[in-house]
């Protein structure tokens, strides 16, 4: 729809109507399914997308597109879903500091369950408290939910990743 559009449509409106009929169902259920390989294809669609709305051609970078559209990638919403998630839950996690009393610089963190298998450690359960961990401390002492949301989503558009093992290793 939005490549029969590109021609008529100015990018503003193609960015619009891409919020409507894709990025709304991008993240439908997407801390269920975002951390799936199979979610490549998807992120690979999206990708093309942009490119379409960006007036990029067919192998040109994406990352800069998704940065003056202001529009996170894939790995990004989903890496924002589950942060959100452990945020709005502080209340049932644990953090380090309440397991030991030996003070360590991960002390504030929060505590990881102990795993051997690898779909746990791929589980959006684990991952989201490992990616928690790696945000800054200014942004993990905000109390307010909707500013948490704010500065997570401008720190995402700045590195845009393409892979939570990106972000992990960043």
């Amino acid at each position: 729809m939005i490549s029969s559009l590109k021609n008529v449509m100015s990018p503003c409106v193609l960015r619009t109507i891409y919020s409507a009929c894709f990025h709304s169902h991008l993240r439908y259920g997407l801390t269920l399914w975002g951390g799936d390989p199979e979610s490549v294809r998807i992120f690979r669609l999206q990708k093309k997308v942009i490119r379409i709305i960006g007036e990029a051609g067919q192998h040109a970078s994406c990352r800069n597109l998704f940065k003056d559209l202001n529009i996170l990638p894939l790995p990004c919403l989903y890496i924002n879903e589950v942060m959100c998630c452990v945020k709005s839950n502080m209340e049932k996690m644990k953090y380090n500091k309440e397991v030991h009393d030996s003070y360590t610089c991960q002390k504030s963190d929060l505590r990881t369950q102990f795993c051997r298998t690898i779909p746990f450690k791929n589980s959006s359960a684990y991952v989201s408290i490992k990616l928690y961990n790696k945000l800054p401390n200014t942004i993990k002492r905000l109390v307010k939910i909707k500013e948490f949301k704010r500065r997570l989503k401008y720190l995402l558009l700045q590195h845009i990743f393409y892979s939570v093992n990106e972000c992990m290793s960043s």
